[in-house]
């Protein structure tokens, strides 16, 4: 009976543990674009270049290295990602220009923008960023 008692309890546990762990995520392969306009708050790293544009919520990618790695512009809420994130891939090459994805994400939270070469793995640089007007 105790065995049982055991077993029955670490599937509780588990579940207790990854209940509050929930992410809205989201990836993209954006689409073809232009530059994105000014003021928009933007990124770089060899290879890459990423751009947010608050209130629309729009991520720009451009590839910037011609060396058969993709790139990638990622939105995530702060202190940490576990809230929401949002992935947007240029798998275009450095010729293809920029491209874009429309994401929606949550209003007036901070949050973080990264410029990602080969993503995953490779160079990554990013900055801060506000999805919102501050109250």
């Amino acid at each position: 009976m105790k065995k049982w008692r055991v077993l029955m309890a670490v599937p509780l546990v588990g579940l207790a543990m990854t209940a509050g762990t929930a992410t809205a995520a989201s990836a993209a392969t954006g689409t073809p674009s232009g530059a994105p306009p000014s003021g928009v708050t933007c990124v770089s790293v060899t290879g890459a270049k990423a751009c947010y544009q608050s209130g629309s919520d729009k991520v720009w990618v451009k590839d910037t290295k011609a060396n058969g790695q993709s790139a990638a512009g990622t939105i995530k809420s702060l202190p940490s990602h576990t809230k929401w994130y949002r992935e947007c891939f240029n798998t275009r090459g450095a010729a293809g220009g920029w491209v874009v994805c429309d994401f929606d994400v949550p209003n007036y939270q901070p949050g973080v923008l990264w410029a990602v070469n080969n993503p995953f793995i490779g160079a990554q640089a990013s900055t801060s960023i506000n999805t919102g007007p501050i109250i």
